[in-house]
């Protein structure tokens, strides 16, 4: 495949810094975005590596206004990814408004609006992909990680939502669902203490139990997030000659979380059939075919 222009949040560290590079090495342009990029990371700078300030929790117009800036670099965008996100762990019950307002606003809200950005200018061509990272978690609950989980679950829904809208345009949209890697989104932001645990007593003995002890071993190499998400938006490596998908998972602990998940999901609408059929009306018994198929996530051949 011809060479592609790449806009990419959150470039400053992890897994989104690791895409520039690969992508650069691979002959790609890439505008490498995030918060205070133009000092942190001014050393990418190179004829195929452009580096701009972006903060997704911007207001709208002023995202707006950097995409602007960044379509006249190179011209065009022709691939997104919305990569920029927090981890931030808290008991529901305690989590103040600023903790609920702050991890939203980078995970859902700012790729939401950098989407919103970015696709005019994909649509005047007819081109252009638009990739969102979610998570494992987006599909499963565990103990004091409940918001991250909120806003990877609402980003699936996004991403798979924005394809049945734009597909029919020329355009695509993907959400790579990674599980646990050692990259630095765990890391407080400037200002912000690490979670230590609940501040509520009753919580103590559950965080113990559950997330107190020393971290698990991690089975994904984030050196290799990279080299999958580019294969599978150009269509190369194990991606080559396969459909288009608009959900991809990364890594053994999100696949094996995700499949239990779908397991566990179908055996509950088994066990409790009679009791979601006993709401119907009488007699009424029947499949919407259309409504089946806008609903289907597999790609149409």
């Amino acid at each position: 495949m011809a060479p592609l222009v790449w806009l990419i949040t959150g470039s400053t560290s992890g897994s989104g810094l690791a895409l520039v590079s690969a992508l650069s090495a691979r002959g790609d342009q890439v505008i490498a975005t995030g918060r205070g990029a133009s000092t942190r990371i001014a050393h990418l700078r190179s004829p195929n590596v452009a580096v701009l300030d972006l903060d997704v929790t911007a207001p709208l117009a002023s995202i707006q206004a950097v995409i602007s800036t960044a379509v006249a670099i190179f011209g065009r965008i022709d691939v997104l990814v919305n990569n920029a996100g927090v981890w931030r762990m808290s008991a529901l019950e305690e989590a103040s408004e600023a903790f609920v307002q702050g991890i939203f606003d980078v995970n859902l809200f700012g790729a939401v609006k950098t989407t919103q950005a970015v696709l005019p200018h994909m649509r005047a061509v007819k081109q252009g992909t638009v990739v969102f990272i979610g998570a494992g978690l987006g599909w499963a609950a565990i103990p004091f990680v409940g918001y991250y989980s909120l806003t990877k679950a609402a980003l699936t829904m996004f991403a798979e939502s924005l394809q049945k809208e734009i597909g029919t345009l020329g355009l695509r949209s993907i959400i790579f669902e990674p599980g646990g890697f050692d990259s630095d989104i765990g890391a407080p932001r400037e200002g912000e203490a690490a979670f230590q645990g609940p501040g509520i007593d009753d919580y103590q003995p559950l965080f113990g139990k559950s997330l107190g002890g020393p971290p698990p071993k991690l089975a994904g190499d984030v050196t290799k997030i990279p080299g999958a998400i580019i294969d599978v938006v150009k269509g190369e490596g194990l991606a080559k000659g396969r459909p288009f998908p608009v959900r991809v998972v990364l890594g053994p602990d999100s696949l094996d979380v995700i499949r239990q998940k779908c397991t566990e999901q179908l055996q509950l609408l088994d066990d409790w059939e009679d009791v979601s059929l006993s709401t119907m009306i009488e007699g009424q018994r029947e499949t919407v075919p259309s409504l089946m198929d806008v609903c289907s996530i597999l790609p149409k051949t």
